[in-house]
C-alpha cells in the first residue's frame, strides 16, 4: 500500500510494464511512475532516469493510499493501471502514441475514476542527458498547455493547467486532478528533438494508437496460446523500428550481478537476436517482422562485409553506426537488492 509522492521507490523490474512504439520506449511502474524513457530516440539519452538513480521521472497516481495491480488491453502495448483505494477504483490507461514518428514521441495518460470519486497526483520532472538539463522555464499558454525545454528537447503538457512547481530540489510540475465517478480527463506530453507543431485532441491521438495496434498485431489462431502470442509479437513490433531492426530492450544500465562489472547497454539491435526473430516470424507468420530482419542483416551486410559488427545502435539502420565506446552516465545505477548497490551506468558500453 502507498500513496503517490516526488521520487519513485525502486521495483523488481518485472513489475514494470514496457510501452513503446517502435521509436523508443518507457517503463511504468505499479504506482503510475514512468521512471525510464529515452528521447527521442531508443539509444537517446534518457529523459526520465529514476530506474537507474538519476532525475527524471512522470508519475500519475490516487492521493490516498492504495494497492497496485494492472494488465495489457488485448493486441498491443496499451497499459491500464490499476489501483484499489481507500475510496473506491481508479484506473490510468497509458501507451505511446502511434503511429511513431523519429522526432516526437506522445505519452498519453487518461486517468478513470472508475469506482467512486477520485484524487489523483501527477509529478511531471523531466530531465534531458540523463538528468543533466532538467526542465528550463515552463510557460503556460491561454489554452491551458505547459511548454518548455529540457536541454534541446521541447516539451508540451496538456491536461494540467492548474499544475505549478512541485518540487524546488526537482524543476517540473505538480498537480492535483478531481474526478467524479465514472469520468475520465486525459494528459497528453509530447517530446520532440524538433519544434512541436499543433496539438491534437487526445481522443484523435487515442484511435490512432488504437487503430495502429489493430493493423499490427495479428489474429495468430493457429499458435498455441493465442493471447501470450499476440502479446509478444505486440512487443516485437513496439521493439522494432521501420528499417526492421529490432531492439533488445528499452533499458541500460541494469547489472545481471552487482559489483561484477557486468553492466550493459541492451538498446542496440543485435544480430543474433534478429536472427531469432526472423525465424519466429517465419514459423508463425505473417512475415512482416521476417521481413524487417532480412532487411536491417542484408543492408548491414552490404554496408560492412566481413566487419559486420555484432549489434548496431539505430534500430531503423540510420547511419550504420556500430555501438558507440563507453560513456559513464555519473548516476549511481540500479538497485538489485537490499544492501547490494549496482554497477554506475554505463550507456552505449562496447559491444564485443
Amino acid at each position: 500500500m502507498n500513496s503517490s509522492g516526488d521520487v519513485p521507490a525502486p521495483h523488481t523490474l518485472r513489475d514494470y510494464a514496457l510501452l513503446a512504439d517502435g521509436e523508443r520506449g518507457a517503463l511504468v511502474g505499479p504506482r503510475g511512475d514512468l521512471v525510464w524513457m529515452c528521447a527521442p530516440a531508443w539509444d537517446s539519452e534518457a529523459v526520465f532516469a529514476a530506474l537507474i538513480g538519476g532525475p527524471g521521472w512522470y508519475t500519475v497516481a490516487p492521493a490516498e493510499p492504495f494497492v497496485h495491480g494492472g494488465y495489457y488491453e488485448q493486441g498491443g502495448l496499451i497499459w491500464r493501471s490499476r489501483w484499489i483505494t481507500t475510496g473506491g477504483i481508479v484506473e490510468c490507461r497509458e501507451a505511446l502514441a502511434l503511429p511513431g514518428d523519429p522526432h516526437r514521441l506522445t505519452v498519453l495518460r487518461r486517468v478513470m475514476a472508475v469506482d467512486g470519486d477520485a484524487r489523483v497526483g501527477v509529478r511531471l520532472h523531466p530531465a534531458a542527458g540523463f538528468g543533466r538539463r532538467p526542465l528550463n522555464e515552463p510557460h503556460r499558454d491561454e489554452e491551458g498547455r505547459w511548454t518548455g525545454r529540457a536541454g534541446e528537447l521541447h516539451l508540451r503538457f496538456t491536461g494540467a493547467p492548474g499544475a505549478g512547481p512541485a518540487d524546488p530540489d526537482h524543476p517540473g510540475l505538480g498537480a492535483e486532478l478531481r474526478l467524479a465517478a465514472g469520468t475520465h480527463h486525459d494528459l497528453v506530453l509530447e517530446i520532440s528533438d524538433l519544434p512541436l507543431p499543433a496539438p491534437e485532441p487526445a481522443d484523435r491521438l487515442w484511435r490512432a494508437t488504437e487503430s495502429g495496434w489493430a493493423a499490427r498485431v495479428p489474429d495468430l489462431r493457429g499458435a498455441l496460446g493465442v493471447r501470450d502470442a499476440r502479446h509478444a509479437y505486440a512487443v516485437l513490433s513496439g521493439m522494432t523500428g521501420p528499417g526492421g531492426g529490432t531492439v533488445a530492450a528499452a533499458t541500460t544500465s541494469l547489472p545481471e550481478r552487482a559489483e561484477q562489472g557486468r553492466n550493459y547497454d541492451y538498446r542496440y539491435v543485435w544480430i543474433r537476436d534478429q536472427a531469432y526473430i526472423g525465424q519466429s516470424a517465419a514459423a508463425t507468420g505473417p512475415y512482416e517482422l521476417l521481413d524487417g530482419s532480412v532487411r536491417f542483416v542484408t543492408e548491414r551486410l552490404i554496408e560492412h562485409g566481413p566487419g559486420l559488427a555484432p549489434a548496431y545502435l539505430r534500430c531503423d539502420g540510420r547511419a550504420g553506426a556500430r555501438p558507440a565506446h563507453p560513456r559513464p552516465a555519473r548516476l549511481p545505477g540500479r538497485l538489485r537488492r537490499r544492501r547490494q548497490p549496482g554497477q554506475p551506468p554505463v550507456p552505449a558500453g562496447r559491444v564485443r
